[in-house]
């Protein structure tokens, strides 16, 4: 077979230049094997959308950062192509919500036997995400922590970085559009994903959302407005109470978010540009994953 792997060096505690020697060993007997080390993130999108379809399956290794910039470039061709995914990043949200293998021996020893599920992507505007898009407090620290300081605090680090940001934070007026049915209020957080994990804080009930049936979770998470509405917020978000009147939550296919000026998103941890109208749709079991 030809084998494509991509890794980031760079993600996380740099653990991917630790893993390569060690997948290289197991994926490359009687198979062709091609690695591309990232360097840029439009680099990698054009990369991938150019090479994808040219091998059997690709492997990515790095955080989720990596993966979303393949994905992309998947998107652009449409590429149905298998990928597995081996995390070396920070957080990991992608790989938790699904139960991968994380042990890269296992876990190449596993793509060699094709085994495919196949997920719904979001779709927003003009790009794609894997598993969040988010906005609002919280949402910078993903892109604007040092890269030193999640080397070595790994998913402390981001919820560092979120904690210190709530004192200055400023609510966000939102209206949502979610398949038909809108919200409109001023939001502290944003969040449009396809995961049971987001942040290593919050976390869903696989009983109640699945990753490939056509949607996408909404929540929306309003402003308090002293310390303790603070701390009964951070205490619905973390035992995933929907009903106490701090979290607005919806699922849908089609999502429209609008805002008076032009506020900042992140797609999959990484900065996804400044946005007054983010049109989000489910792209269904878009991509083919290595399990």
């Amino acid at each position: 077979m030809k084998i494509l792997i991509i890794a980031n060096l760079k993600s996380g505690k740099g653990r991917a230049a630790d893993l390569l020697p060690a997948i290289k060993q197991v994926l490359k007997p009687d198979n062709e094997l091609k690695i591309y080390l990232t360097a840029e993130k439009q680099k990698t999108i054009s990369f991938a959308a150019a090479n994808a379809d040219n091998f059997d399956f690709v492997v990515v290794v790095g955080g989720d950062g990596t993966l979303s910039e393949v994905i992309n470039g998947f998107a652009v061709k449409g590429s149905k192509t298998p990928l597995g995914y081996i995390p070396a990043g920070s957080t990991n949200d992608f790989a938790s919500s699904l139960g991968l293998e994380k042990d890269p021996i296992a876990a190449s020893g596993n793509f060699l036997k094709m085994r495919i599920k196949s997920i719904d992507i979001g779709c927003f505007n003009s790009a794609c995400f894997t598993y969040v898009a988010a906005a609002g407090v919280f949402s910078k620290t993903s892109y604007a922590t040092p890269q030193e300081l999640k080397k070595r605090l790994g998913k402390f680090a981001y919820m560092l970085g979120g904690v210190t940001s709530i004192p200055t934070a400023r609510p966000i007026h939102l209206r949502a559009e979610v398949d038909g049915k809108t919200f409109e209020d001023d939001y502290f957080l944003a969040l449009v994903s396809n995961s049971y994990c987001i942040g290593g804080m919050l976390k869903y009930d696989k009983n109640l959302i699945s990753l490939d049936d056509g949607k996408l979770e909404v929540m929306l998470v309003k402003e308090p407005e002293n310390a303790n509405e603070l701390g009964s917020l951070l205490k619905d978000i973390l035992y995933r109470n929907f009903d106490g009147g701090y979290i607005d939550f919806a699922s849908g296919s089609n999502i429209v978010i609008t805002s008076p000026k032009k506020i900042a998103w992140s797609l999959d941890g990484e900065f996804g540009g400044e946005h007054d109208r983010a049109e989000i749709k489910v792209c269904p079991k878009a991509l083919n994953l290595l399990v």
